[in-house]
Order: structure tokens, then C-alpha cells, then sequence
């Protein structure tokens, strides 16, 4: 049952369904134009091979995402090599050593590594070379192997001096099967690190499946994006968001930081000024076991409404269809349910009737500045110190208000 309502849009999942979190308003951010620095480079799949083989390409999940495709999928791919049929472009952006970061053309990679090197399938469903299916690599004629290996891939390699801001802007704009990358793909294929294997476990646990009802998708990552946000403002604070529009880097920053924050020796850490922004030494393990504490809550708290515009007083009685989550939404009520002391919280959820009573009222209030806040203006300082500070005044209200 589809439960967003007209005007509420949803980020899509691989499949185009709806992944269950609400999409963000785009807000394009200017950049200097002259800091682009993109070259096309030709480099034969038998060296793309090699270079993956020994770390020269960074290819994150190539293992994870091997099994996107089906066999047959796979099989056209190759085939089209063989073919000689040109493949579309591969995105990078590369370091300054020289290595390759893949964005956009992962899966092809898998299915050609696993064809060539891997041998993990044999091929099949082909259109035209049918007398080749059932036959793995080493299999088919020497002739045609010598076709693929020396097949050139064309990758466009956005240059090191592009500000890393601008490498995520170009690649927003890239599309992949029709369905533009998602900004925590990006993320995740430019920071990959010891962060993207915390956000991939801690989407996977108990805690916070129940807590969204087991409705995020996160094929295309909409669910990682969603604990990064909690990691964001608890790692470096409400008061470190201080750029209008600057979520992704904000968000980008995070993953940065936490790379290295889990990489520090647990005795000492790191602390003080990281990616240029003030952070304290933070103990991730102690952050993660606040997470899962948040998540526990948040469902005691809302039940199967948690982190939505819809409260379970107004689904219960189907004044309100459900909304999708909202990514400030969950934000705000995590890290605030992450930080109150069990006293609080013990008050909050005897009184949550009277909690229900103040959400809905604030968004029935055609001049709400929070409906404001998680929308529209969700991206600006007013709006992320904005809603963290009404959701705050308003627990304390019901936290201090009469017993129910």
C-alpha cells in the first residue's frame, strides 16, 4: 500500500519503487566553474583488470553488488564486448596518486571481472552469439578473448584539483539506468572507509528495522543516508552546521571524519580540527550504542509512525495517511532521543499522548515554522538549528506538563 501523500514525493529504490524516505527539495549550489578539471581516458579492460586486481581502481562492493544483475544481463554485456558494441562511459574522480575512484559503471565491472577473472558464471539469454552460451571465459575461442581483453573503456576522471564539493555536483548529475545517483552513492563510492561498514550495520540491525517499520529500502542507499545524518550531528553538533545548503558537505564531511575516528587508537583518538571542522574526541562505539538506544525509543515512542509527519494519534483514527519518513524528521528526533536521560524519557512516554496533541497542532498551523524546517528550508542554518530547537521546546513542554 503506497503511503505517501500527493505532494510528497519519495527517493526511488533500485527497482524505481519508492524506498520509503521522502525526497529532499534539490537546492543547486553555485561553484566556480573554472575549478572543473575532467579528462576522457582510454584504458583496455585487461588493464582495468589489473589495476582493480592491485588496488589501482577503487571499485567500492564490487563483491556486495556482483549479484545486481542477473546471469543473463551479464552475458549481454560480454556479449556486446565481442560484438565490439561500445560500452557507455565509466565516471572516476582520481587521487592524487593516481588512483581511480568508481562512481558510476560498477556493476559493469563486476560482471565483466567476474566473466574474465572471476569465472563465477557462464553465459547465457544471449541475442546473437548463441552458440557461446553455456561456455565460461576460457572456454570460448582464443580469438574472442583476445576481442575483450583488448577492448578499450572510456572513463571520464574528474581531476584531483576539483574541489571535492564540485566532484559531488557532477556527479548528482550523472544518470545510471535512467535513475540519477543518489547523493549517499556518491558518498559512499568517493569515502569508503570503516564508516561506510558502520552505516551498513547499523542499518541492518534490529533496532532500527523495527524502529522504520522495515519500510526503507536501501538498495540505493536511503536507509545509510538516513543513520549518517544521526552520526552528522552527533559526531560534530547543531552549531558546526553553519552554511546555507551545505547538508552533502556536511554530510560528506562526516563520513571523513569518522573514517579516521575509527581508525584512531581507542586510547587516544582524534580530536580538535579534522577536514577543517572543530570535532571532540569522539568514542564511536559509544555513539553507536546511543544510535541503537535512539531507535529503540523512537518505537516505544511512536510506534510504526516514528521519524514521520504523521503522528500514531492521527494514523490510529485515519485522519492521516502515513508518510514516508523525513529525513529531518528522523535527524532531529534521533539525536534529541539519543541524548535525554532515561527520567525524560520515561516522562515523554507516559505523556505521549499530550507529545501527539503538540506535533499535530504544530503541523495543522498553516504558519508552522517546523513544516518549514523539514521541507523547503531543510537544507538552510535557520532551518537545521530551527527544528532541532522546536522539537526540543517541545518535549520539554510535554516533559514538565500534566500526567496523562
Amino acid at each position: 500500500m503506497k503511503e505517501s501523500t500527493p505532494d510528497m514525493m519519495e527517493e526511488l529504490a533500485a527497482d524505481g519503487s519508492a524506498s520509503g524516505v521522502e525526497e529532499d527539495a534539490y537546492v543547486p549550489y553555485p561553484f566556480d566553474a573554472e575549478k572543473i578539471s575532467i579528462s576522457n581516458k582510454k584504458i583496455s579492460l585487461s588493464n582495468v583488470i589489473r589495476r582493480l586486481e592491485r588496488g589501482l581502481i577503487h571499485a567500492v562492493d564490487l563483491q556486495r553488488r556482483e549479484n545486481l544483475w542477473d546471469v543473463g544481463r551479464k552475458s549481454r554485456l560480454i556479449e556486446s564486448l565481442m560484438l565490439r558494441i561500445p560500452l557507455p562511459l565509466f565516471y572516476a574522480a582520481e587521487d592524487k596518486d593516481d588512483k581511480l575512484y568508481i562512481v558510476d559503471g560498477l556493476q559493469r565491472l563486476s560482471a565483466i571481472k567476474g566473466y574474465v577473472s572471476g569465472k563465477t558464471y557462464k553465459l547465457e539469454s544471449l541475442e546473437f552469439l548463441k552458440e557461446l552460451e553455456g561456455k565460461a571465459f576460457d572456454e570460448i575461442a582464443e580469438r574472442m578473448q583476445i576481442r575483450i581483453n583488448e577492448t578499450e573503456l572510456d572513463f571520464a576522471v574528474i581531476g584531483p584539483d576539483s574541489p571535492p564539493e564540485v566532484q559531488r555536483n557532477i556527479f548528482k548529475r550523472l544518470n545510471t539506468g535512467g535513475l540519477p545517483l543518489t547523493e549517499q552513492e556518491i558518498r559512499h563510492a568517493l569515502y569508503f572507509g570503516p564508516a561506510s561498514e558502520l552505516l551498513q550495520r547499523l542499518v541492518e540491525t534490529e533496532e532500527f528495522q523495527v524502529a522504520v517499520d522495515s519500510r526503507v529500502d536501501d538498495s540505493r542507499m536511503a536507509a545509510q543516508e538516513l543513520v549518517l545524518r544521526f552520526l552528522s550531528f552527533s559526531i560534530m553538533g547543531v552549531g558546526e552546521y553553519a552554511k546555507d545548503e551545505e547538508m552533502d558537505s556536511f554530510l560528506s564531511d562526516t563520513m571523513q571524519i569518522a573514517n579516521e575516528l575509527m581508525k584512531a587508537d581507542s586510547g587516544g583518538g582524534n580530536s580538535g580540527q579534522l577536514r577543517g571542522r572543530k570535532v571532540s574526541n569522539k568514542d564511536m562505539r559509544e555513539i553507536e550504542d546511543k544510535f541503537l538506544a535512539a531507535m529503540r525509543r523512537a518505537r516505544a515512542l511512536f510506534d510504526n509512525c516514528a521519524f514521520r509527519i504523521t503522528t500514531p494519534r492521527r494514523f490510529s483514527t485515519r485522519k492521516s495517511p502515513r508518510t514516508p519518513i523525513n529525513k529531518s524528521l528522523f535527524e532531529a528526533w534521533s539525536v534529541l532521543l539519543s541524548n535525554i536521560s532515561e527520567r525524560e524519557f520515561d516522562a515523554l512516554w507516559r505523556r505521549r499522548e499530550f507529545l501527539y496533541q503538540k506535533i499535530d497542532a504544530e503541523f495543522d498551523d498553516p504558519q508552522s515554522r517546523l513544516r518549514n524546517f523539514i521541507s523547503k528550508d531543510s537544507a538552510k542554518v535557520a532551518g537545521v538549528k530551527g527544528r532541532h530547537k522546536i522539537i526540543r521546546e517541545i518535549t520539554d513542554d510535554v516533559i514538565k506538563g500534566p500526567e496523562q
